[in-house]
């Protein structure tokens, strides 16, 4: 064989082996597994906020693994510990999407976090099921960002709704911290009131950090509120519930998901029984689809779920359902189905907004016997 045809030969086994190796991440992509990344606090202050995230997440994963999964792949989910720092959010974001190569991504359970994961997700075009509350994740002119819990006007606005129409209170005041939450919730209150011409009867704060309400709760006692809206930290709301029975203020007590935990309840020593809240997910919610969610999860990991775990468990389906519909993985094609999906999960009705607001209603619960319950609305 002459030399001109061994080189040849040569060039068309390296071209040969060159568009084999080409081949396997195809092949590879083509038989492997969906994966999607979840972004949360695993270890540090915040680490329970993950381990919910993830368990409600996982669970979903498994049911739909057991039912062939989407498109004949199975679902893969990846976790990554943003610690609860923006900083490090953003440098697991990256790892997920260029390492991994997630479809998609669910989290972070904080705002700040999420807002700092917004730049990244814009130029890199992929889905974030985010989880944050803070109104201004879906103020970004972000089309990939799908917000999963409803965010703090819509709680607050609703909370407001219910305690005018349903619990028919006309007197109510409002007794919030000076951060972002509290502002922003407050504002809720009273832009919803002034659309039925009524006013707060007291709007007092109170500077994070501060453990002594009593010139803020003098006031409101002055205004005699039939009502009280507490927004701010869990154990700051509960020593304030405390500190007004102690002035006898006999308002009836309100607040946002967080209000009705352990934390706060403890920190209220009794004076939160009765206390009304407005929240994403109730447990003891009787729908049969969260409850058949409670019994599964409960089941699997010894305790009942909570709003972290029901908008990690929502998220999965909600990729799941918009795969299926978009009859495609391609992260483009999943964001366009997520605009157009209705989907009724175990948080309530998700059909996004423009923004990219999936949900625009709450459930209600009350404090009875020291333990959170569904509250019905038709009922005091």
């Amino acid at each position: 064989m002459s030399k001109q045809w061994k080189g040849l030969l040569g060039l068309g086994i390296v071209a040969a082996l060159l568009v084999a190796v080409a081949l396997v991440p195809a092949l590879t992509m083509a038989a492997g597994e969906i994966k999607i990344g979840a972004v949360a606090a695993r270890t540090g202050d915040n680490a329970a906020l993950g381990e919910w995230q993830a368990n409600g997440a996982k669970l979903a994963v498994e049911e739909i693994n057991a039912k062939g999964g989407v498109l004949g792949k199975k679902l893969s989910l990846v976790l990554e510990d943003s610690q609860g720092v923006p900083a490090q959010a953003v440098a697991v974001l990256n790892k997920l999407i260029y390492r991994e190569n997630v479809v998609a991504v669910i989290g972070d359970c904080q705002s700040s976090p999420v807002l700092a994961m917004l730049p990244v997700i814009k130029t890199a075009k992929i889905p974030l099921l985010a989880h944050g509350t803070n109104p201004n994740i879906t103020k970004q002119d972000n089309p990939w960002v799908f917000q999963t819990r409803a965010n703090d006007n819509v709680k607050f606005e609703a909370l407001a709704r219910f305690l005018t129409e349903k619990m028919h209170y006309k007197k109510i005041a409002v007794l919030h911290d000076a951060a972002d939450y509290g502002m922003g919730g407050a504002n809720a209150v009273k832009t919803y009131l002034r659309t039925k011409n009524l006013e707060v009867v007291a709007d007092e704060q109170w500077t994070p950090g501060d453990k002594d309400f009593s010139s803020q709760l003098l006031k409101i006692k002055k205004a005699e509120p039939e009502a009280l809206i507490l927004i701010g930290p869990m154990v700051d709301m509960g020593l304030a519930m405390k500190q007004a029975r102690q002035m006898d203020i006999k308002a009836q007590f309100a607040g946002g998901a967080g209000i009705e935990s352990d934390t706060t309840l403890g920190a209220a020593g009794g004076a939160g029984e009765g206390l009304i809240f407005a929240a994403g997910f109730i447990s003891s919610n009787p729908d049969p689809k969260v409850q058949s969610f409670v019994k599964k999860f409960e089941q699997k990991y010894g305790y009942k779920p909570n709003d972290f775990a029901a908008t990690g468990y929502d998220s999965i389906y909600l990729l799941a359902k918009a795969m299926e519909k978009a009859k495609s993985t391609n992260p483009d094609a999943v964001a366009k189905a997520l605009k157009s999906l209705k989907y009724e999960g175990v948080e309530g009705t998700f059909q996004f907004n423009s923004e990219g607001q999936g949900l625009h209603e709450m459930f209600y619960g009350k404090i009875v016997n020291g333990a959170p319950v569904f509250f019905d609305p038709s009922q005091k």
